[in-house]
């Protein structure tokens, strides 16, 4: 199963990764946003855990744009907000 890991903390993606791989998953990797949505355009992925702060675009954006495609790929935030706001804004 092949993974989407989009994570501009590097210390935080290695371990995600690292863990993940354990597991048996193919994980790519990207810290920006934009990279996101190029590696999304290349590969098909089974799930997507996204940081909502990215640099370029942000995780919210990112959906907005998956979902204007009519990609349902699973998405699960990543994320330190954790305000009521945040959380209801993660359902775009």
């Amino acid at each position: 199963m092949r993974i989407l890991l989009v994570e501009d903390d590097a210390s935080q993606a290695e371990s995600l990764q690292t863990w993940l791989e354990m597991d048996g998953y193919t994980v790519d990797w990207v810290a920006r946003g934009d990279y996101a949505l190029q590696a999304i355009q290349t590969h098909e992925y089974a799930c997507i855990l996204l940081d909502r702060g990215l640099p370029k675009l942000t995780g919210d954006q990112i959906i907005q744009a998956l979902r204007q495609q009519y990609n349902a790929v699973p998405v699960i935030l990543i994320t330190a907000q954790d305000a009521i706001e945040d959380r209801v804004a993660g359902w775009i």
